[in-house]
């Protein structure tokens, strides 16, 4: 759930992760049993004019975080390429609000509908209250009324991450660590077990099981200051830590845990593994100790979302499950996958 840009070939899917002495390399990855599943599909240009007459509903998890704005930056220019007349409705991260959206879609007699809202529980009231269309789920399963599911690979994008992480500390630091912070979303269901504890598989390829777990609930969608005001008070548990494993849901939540780690001075202390990138969060990728993140894309989600609902509209068949090609990001290549990126 959370950001951002560029078209790479499935063949390179974990590309060469750049880490302080040594590599992790596709082989190595594979080697581990670590590939991407069957349902990950390739980013491909929008067929102009393919969706004139049609319109889409949108219901956004929130604006105003870098993930959702380049979403909708990207289906905003998606929509206008296919000729699609795009109706967007901000949830707000409110389950309430999402129902609302929901329900104003089915007057406004549009033909397909994209969901993203971060309360899977909510999602069957939600289904009901909308418009009989086909739907596509970003990100949050949205049952029983999902078309199709666009969005990560949880716990393939969980695993690389874990993977580079636990490579890190076995060639740096002999895989001690004081403790793990896991920084995720139990609102948001099987997404969130599945891409957190891909990353705790991950690192146990190398480094065994994840000891001194602490897992920490950010809120609906991973919360940036739910996320500050918790680790703050982990890390007043944890007074001589001086290697903390931290791993969020996306990026929000990193950024919290850094803005606790300031305020107690010790954010060379955090060791971060994070979901997403956003080329503009400097205080990430600038930080201390980032290590590795998983890229999604979302700029790019429309380019699977737009012509897929497009085809169900119209009444064919598409998949189930139309998952994001996500590559491994750290400092050593993220300006070769996000060039824009001036941190």
């Amino acid at each position: 759930m959370n950001i951002s840009r560029t078209t790479k070939t499935l063949g390179i899917l974990l590309g060469s992760v750049g880490l302080a002495c040594g590599m992790v390399t596709p082989s190595l990855a594979q080697d581990a049993g670590i590939t991407p599943p069957p349902e990950v599909a390739a980013f491909a240009p929008i067929e102009a004019g393919s969706g004139e007459g049609i319109t889409i509903g949108f219901t956004q998890l929130g604006l105003g975080v870098p993930f959702t704005e380049a979403l909708q930056r990207g289906m905003e220019a998606a929509a206008e390429t296919a000729g699609v007349n795009l109706v967007t409705c901000d949830s707000k991260f409110d389950a309430a609000a999402a129902l609302d959206c929901a329900r104003q879609f089915r007057t406004q007699n549009v033909d397909g509908l994209v969901t993203f809202q971060a309360d899977a529980a909510a999602a069957a009231n939600i289904c009901a209250e909308g418009p009989q269309v086909p739907v596509i789920a970003i990100d949050i399963e949205q049952q029983p009324c999902q078309t199709a599911f666009v969005g990560a690979a949880n716990v393939y994008a969980g695993e690389i991450v874990g993977y580079a992480m636990g490579q890190y500390f076995k060639e740096n630091f002999d895989c001690q660590y004081d403790a793990w912070l896991s920084l995720e979303s139990l609102a948001v269901g099987i997404v969130n077990d599945q891409r957190m504890g891909g990353m705790r598989d991950g690192f146990a390829q190398v480094c065994g099981e994840v000891q001194n777990l602490r897992v920490i609930d950010t809120g609906a969608g991973g919360q940036a200051d739910t996320a500050q005001r918790q680790v703050t008070d982990t890390l007043t548990a944890l007074p001589g830590a001086e290697r903390v494993i931290v791993v969020g849901i996306n990026e929000d939540v990193i950024t919290g845990a850094l803005a606790a780690a300031r305020s107690q001075n010790r954010t060379e202390a955090l060791y971060i593994g994070a979901q997403n990138f956003d080329p503009g969060n400097c205080q990430i990728w600038t930080a201390p100790n980032f290590i590795a993140t998983a890229a999604y894309f979302p700029e790019r989600y429309a380019e699977l979302i737009i012509p897929n609902l497009i085809k169900s509209v119209k009444g064919e068949d598409i998949a189930e499950q139309i998952l994001v090609p996500h590559e491994v990001i750290t400092k050593d290549n993220m300006t070769n996958i996000y060039p824009e990126t001036n941190c």
